[in-house]
């Protein structure tokens, strides 16, 4: 097992908000996953120009770039490795506060991550950015 800290996982969790950074733990190859009831955004994300497109559109569109990641739990080597982490962030355009429990699985192979599985408590999620939608909208 890798050392503590050093799993790819953790690795790429640690640059969440900084695509450019992300991008260069990628394979040419990757394919990024979320669970279906992600919606859109659940992929597949094939490829490391698509992926670091799909990378830049959630801190850039969605989250604000300056976000915290607290990791709970993290195992693996450096062929396949997975980290469980609380998430957080400020959400587009007005900063409300966001904080979700994830799971990313890295594979692996040549030193470059070729694929990620992202895991997330998704009504959680989508409870605190529809209330954030809401916000400054007409009263009911």
């Amino acid at each position: 097992m890798a050392d503590v800290g050093g799993t790819p996982a953790r690795a790429l969790v640690e640059r969440f908000g900084d695509p450019d950074s992300m991008g260069e733990l990628y394979d040419a190859e990757i394919v990024w996953t979320l669970p279906k009831s992600s919606g859109k955004f659940a992929g597949p994300h094939v490829g490391k120009e698509v992926v670091l497109a799909f990378n830049r559109a959630v801190w850039g569109k969605l989250y604000f770039p300056d976000v915290g990641v607290d990791i709970q739990e993290e195992s693996g080597d450096d062929r396949l490795s997975a980290v469980r982490f609380i998430y957080t962030a400020r959400i587009r355009p007005d900063g409300e506060p966001y904080e979700v429990e994830y799971a990313v699985f890295a594979r692996s192979a040549n030193e470059r991550i070729v694929e990620v599985h992202e895991m997330l408590d998704t009504l959680s999620s989508q409870e605190q950015l529809q209330v954030a939608r809401n916000l400054g909208g007409p009263s009911s």
